[in-house]
């Protein structure tokens, strides 16, 4: 009896329409494509399966006190993610890259339900992430197979969806019970933050103008995808054993580096969200881990996963040979030659140094990250990236930039004996219209650039 009455709460009924809807037709598309994403897509369902229990267990129950009781009730789901995650780096080569991307860096906004006081911002930016390689698929197959392209809008009306639901129901953080019993599985009406009965709550307010809400959803758009990604995966140690484990799991107080690192975060943040968030420095480069690579594989050079090394090199290339640089950190890239581009992806303190490229040098999700061009690239990207620092060659001055959601950028152009004029690339922009049907963009003079 308690089931059917939780059934026609609408906290877990429209939690079940988006399974029943948005998600089954996503389900649906992706078995038709084939490929890699049936595996993907039985996690996905999973993963959905178990956050739906979750739900439905947080509204019979008392919120858990005890941190470990926590990584057990959300173990299930943190598996799958980590599952997500690992599978699509194990399919780097896969012509479904992209699409495997896409479901990767949008699926650990599931783990909304670790964060608090804004969880729908946080969705809000795994979708953004999934975004980025949702919009390759988009190009790649726009013009192909119609397909591709609405499985690409329902995976990102899922993510949207999402939003919408946590906004409603979920507006500062996970919604338990105060009067249910831990385990007791009695039924409970979802109460908010005061832990009074409330009835169910009224459409989503706009947003509001300017409020702690917006604040703390610019402290959580300063931290990368990456991160975020990590922090949700870090609560599933148990299940991922290949993984460096967080000393004394994910208890804050006892690591000092950690405390360092996200000393800025706002104090508002419950101590749960605030120790998943956190342990993202000690986790990213060993989420999805695996032996340190340098390879040449068909066209396509792969480096990935080294630490500390200054004396990596590829000096035999040619112009149609790529470079993937993935998880890297604290180490230097030497590439000798003309190659036809370079990816630095999810990569930290990386130095690259390398003569031409024929297309492009792409920087994604990266941090700290120096590049010296020797002779010539047409074009530099910088996506999402916190600090990345190019020094120009006479010969490359008339490179182009494009840049989007990143930070402390500078462009060093060379000038006398072996020196450089370094010139900050904006990062706040003004915009006004011009004659009351024109778009003008101009950087904000008081941006500090």
């Amino acid at each position: 009896m308690a089931s059917h009455m939780n059934d026609n709460l609408p906290v877990l009924r429209d939690f079940k329409a988006i399974i029943n809807g948005t998600l089954t037709s996503f389900v649906t598309l992706s078995r038709k494509i084939g490929g890699e994403l049936p595996t993907m897509i039985d996690h996905v369902t999973r993963l959905f399966d178990a956050q739906q229990k979750f739900i439905e267990k947080a509204i019979q129950s008392k919120k858990p006190t005890n941190d470990q009781e926590i990584q057990g009730l959300v173990k299930p789901q943190s598996t799958e993610i980590e599952a997500i995650c690992a599978y699509t780096n194990q399919n780097r080569k896969s012509p479904l890259f992209n699409h495997l991307s896409a479901i990767s860096e949008g699926i650990p906004a599931l783990g909304w339900i670790l964060v608090s006081p804004t969880p729908a911002p946080y969705i809000k930016e795994m979708s953004d992430a999934a975004q980025f390689y949702a919009n390759r698929v988009l190009k790649e197959f726009k013009e192909k197979d119609p397909t591709h392209v609405e499985w690409v809008k329902q995976w990102i009306t899922v993510l949207s969806e999402l939003h919408a639901y946590v906004k409603q129901y979920h507006t500062t953080g996970l919604t338990w019970s105060v009067h249910g019993q831990q385990g007791s599985g009695a039924a409970a009406v979802p109460t908010g933050k005061s832990g009074s009965a409330a009835p169910p709550p009224p459409p989503p307010p706009p947003p509001p103008p300017s409020s702690s809400l917006s604040s703390a959803a610019q402290a959580q758009d300063g931290q990368s995808r990456a991160e975020l990604m990590d922090s949700i995966n870090a609560l599933g140690t148990d299940a991922t054993s290949h993984l460096k484990k967080v000393p004394d799991q994910l208890k804050l107080h006892k690591n000092a580096q950690l405390r360092d690192q996200t000393s800025n975060q706002s104090a508002a943040r419950s101590n749960i969200a605030t120790k998943s968030q956190e342990t993202v420095s000690q986790t990213s480069s060993t989420l999805t881990s695996g032996p340190p690579k340098l390879a040449l594989e068909g066209n396509k050079w792969v480096v990935e996963f080294h630490s500390g090394r200054h004396d990596l090199k590829i000096t035999d290339t040619n112009m149609k040979q790529t470079v993937y640089v993935y998880k890297c950190s604290n180490s230097t890239l030497t590439i000798q030659g003309k190659v036809n581009s370079i990816v630095l992806d999810q990569c930290n303190k990386v130095g690259l140094q390398f003569t031409s490229a024929v297309s492009l040098v792409e920087f994604i999700n990266c941090r700290g990250m120096k590049v010296q061009v020797l002779d010539q690239v047409p074009t530099i990207q910088i996506e999402k990236t916190d600090g990345c620092h190019v020094f120009l060659s006479k010969t490359s001055l008339d490179t182009q930039f494009i840049t989007s959601k990143s930070s402390e950028m500078t462009i060093n152009i060379p000038f006398g004996d072996g020196e450089y004029k370094e010139l900050p690339v904006p990062e706040q922009f003004k915009t006004h219209l011009k004659g009351g049907k024109e778009l003008v963009t101009v950087p904000n003079e008081s941006s500090g650039v």
